[in-house]
């Protein structure tokens, strides 16, 4: 069984970016949960598909980053949980930023992500031809500590979240500052 990561994808844009992804996202509510190949099919012109009807391995792989992906819901206006299989949707952020960059050249997605089992907690950027990634590693909290249960988990979640919000700020200064890494444009945009 693949280990899940939770990849909470966010959108900031111009109102015509906004418009696209809210398409995107109109397009995404009609799907069955865990459905993989509409997923893919929402964002790529030609997601190669095997003839049993399943998305090829080696594809999502290349344009995914991960084994698999699939839309689980919208969080917030402009940000959606999206569940994939053993590492987060990096080529799926890169793919939605080039999407939407011929739009709105300063537009940013936004990539908070965890791991179920902690091992991998952190952000992503995709900006002005750019992409900035940090991740640690978080170990799940001794529950029995004397602080309560309630408690101990709340300060883990609120250790991840201000972790992967550093990331998020610490891309913007990496992209201003012209040290995060060039982004190569994908073949498939829509």
């Amino acid at each position: 069984m693949a280990i899940n990561v939770t990849n909470n994808i966010r959108v900031i844009g111009n109102e015509k970016v906004q418009e696209r992804f809210n398409q995107y996202v109109e397009s995404l509510k009609d799907l069955n949960y865990g459905d993989i190949v509409g997923f893919a099919k929402v964002f790529y012109k030609n997601p190669d598909i095997s003839e049993d009807g399943d998305i090829v391995y080696e594809w999502t792989e290349e344009n995914l980053g991960s084994e698999w992906a699939h839309f689980e819901h919208v969080m917030e206006e402009n940000e959606i949980k999206v569940t994939s299989a053993w590492n987060k949707a990096t080529n799926f952020t890169i793919h939605l930023y080039n999407l939407l960059v011929e739009l709105d050249p300063e537009v940013a997605v936004e990539n908070r992500f965890e791991d179920e089992s902690y091992e991998s907690v952190g952000g992503m950027l995709v900006h002005k031809g750019s992409t900035y990634s940090d991740e640690e590693y978080f170990e799940y909290p001794d529950e029995d500590d004397e602080d309560g249960e309630e408690d101990v988990l709340m300060k883990f979640y609120d250790e991840i979240g201000n972790f992967q919000n550093t990331c998020i700020s610490d891309g913007y200064e990496s992209v201003e500052s012209e040290f995060a890494e060039p982004i190569t444009y994908t073949e498939n945009i829509q």
